[in-house]
């Protein structure tokens, strides 16, 4: 007989991510624990990456570790910015698209974002300090690795690197730049010896440009092609947000004098794989040392009914390969490398680039 699943929103877990944070709603902690999330005060989470569990078991790692170097099982994947996003992208595979069941509009938070420490729109609700974040965020790292401890396909050796994280990708989930001590987190973090990465979606450039501290490498999220495309499939929260895009893309020539920079795309069939001439005005306006072209994948949020997706929505490798190709000599960027499991290539700007993309450890 099939065992019966556990109805949602009871159990250990649920009860001590309750215990720990006040401003969540009932139904959206549930899921979230229900899907593995770590819970991290009011705001904050790290979820164990699916490549983590198969790098410890020496079977491979992300294309991050393939494209940049860096080691899936020391990867901290979080997000100091749980519930908040601004974009409700059609093929977002996180639940923030289905938010107006657990929160209300979240735009009314944009203006209070670098001048209060709370929101009212949820109870209880205030923002953490940043210390607290990233020792919350490292601890819990520790206990979603824990379980491979006694994994006989895990490596010891591994294993117990797993323990000491060395690299933390702050894109879980949400806006980060949402996040009014952003730079104070990521001293947080580079403090401890840690490499970062912060994947914005490039709508509050008023608070990057605030930053006193940037990340190792600095992302935006390169969506839509045009300012149509952009309105009816990642569905902003205000209607100015393309045009706020937009200046962090002409931020991101200076940003690049003083770290890395990324344009990720994310490419779904029938949404936004159209126009590669409105992505190369952006790619030429922002000059990133590398572009990211990858596929949508079909998991879930993005499997939601309502979203009108399928698995034929995801572009398929030689298909991400050709866009890239063509990006490369519309741009003069270099088509450098692939990671086929992840459906992504990875354009670099130059030689120069191409040669250091590796990141040097400390």
């Amino acid at each position: 007989m099939a065992r019966a699943r556990r109805q949602q929103g009871v159990g250990r877990h649920y009860e001590s991510a309750r215990r720990k944070n006040a401003s969540l709603p009932d139904g959206m902690l549930a899921r979230l624990v229900n899907q593995k999330y770590a819970i991290v005060g009011e705001h904050s989470a790290a979820k164990l990456c699916h490549w983590a569990g198969e790098s410890l078991k020496g079977q491979g790692g992300c294309y991050k570790s393939k494209f940049y170097g860096i080691s899936s099982h020391r990867c901290l994947q979080c997000t100091p910015v749980l519930q908040f996003c601004n974009h409700a992208c059609v093929f977002c595979w996180r639940m923030m698209p289905e938010r107006d069941k657990f929160l209300r509009n979240l735009s009314v938070l944009e203006p209070q974002l670098q001048s209060e420490d709370k929101y009212g729109d949820v109870k209880g609700f205030g923002w953490d300090d940043a210390g607290d974040v990233a020792e919350g965020l490292v601890k819990a790292q520790k206990t979603l690795v824990s379980g491979f401890g006694g994994n006989p396909e895990v490596k010891k050796a591994l294993y117990i690197e797993s323990l000491s994280p060395k690299h933390v990708a702050l894109s879980l989930t949400g806006e980060p730049a949402m996040y009014p001590k952003m730079d104070k987190l990521l001293s947080e973090f580079h403090a401890r010896g840690m490499t970062t990465f912060v994947v914005t979606n490039g709508t509050l450039p008023e608070a990057v440009a605030k930053w006193k501290v940037l990340p190792t490498q600095f992302y935006v999220s390169m969506v839509a092609p045009n300012e149509e495309v952009y309105k009816r499939y990642i569905r902003p929260s205000s209607p100015g947000l393309w045009k706020k895009y937009q200046k962090t893309l002409g931020m991101m020539p200076e940003i690049g004098k003083r770290t890395r920079t990324v344009l990720r795309m994310t490419l779904c069939r029938g949404v936004n794989d159209t126009d590669l001439e409105g992505y190369a005005k952006q790619i030429k306006l922002a000059q990133p040392h590398y572009i990211e072209v990858k596929s949508m994948v079909f998991v879930g949020g993005a499997r939601s009914p309502g979203r009108g997706l399928a698995l034929e929505s995801m572009l398929k490798m030689e298909e991400i390969e050709a866009i890239a190709h063509k990006l490369a000599k519309m741009t003069d960027y270099r088509f450098t490398d692939t990671h086929a499991p992840s459906r992504v290539a990875l354009l670099c700007r130059d030689e120069r680039t191409e040669m250091e993309r590796k990141i040097k450890w400390q």
